[in-house]
């Protein structure tokens, strides 16, 4: 359950240099293409230094296709809290 927002739609944007708007037929085209790889959340951001508290989601996500290839470096991480 992403805490700010659909994860993907911030992957796609950063596919594209963050030049389509939310919305926009190419960036959710794009979003569709990406699947949750892991998430890791830390309930305590500020113990590292990181914010004013509250939980720091790391969401790494992959295309279907290049994990079925096992082509890790392809994967992408967005942080959301």
């Amino acid at each position: 359950m992403p805490v700010q927002g659909p994860v993907e739609y911030e992957i796609a944007n950063a596919t594209y240099g963050g030049t389509h708007a939310w919305g926009d037929e190419p960036l959710d085209q794009e979003a569709e293409r990406w699947v949750l790889l892991a998430q890791f959340a830390c309930d305590d951001a500020k113990a590292r230094g990181v914010g004013e508290g509250g939980e720091i989601v790391h969401y790494w996500l992959i295309r279907p296709e290049d994990l079925a290839a096992h082509r890790f470096d392809q994967a992408r991480l967005t942080v959301q809290g």
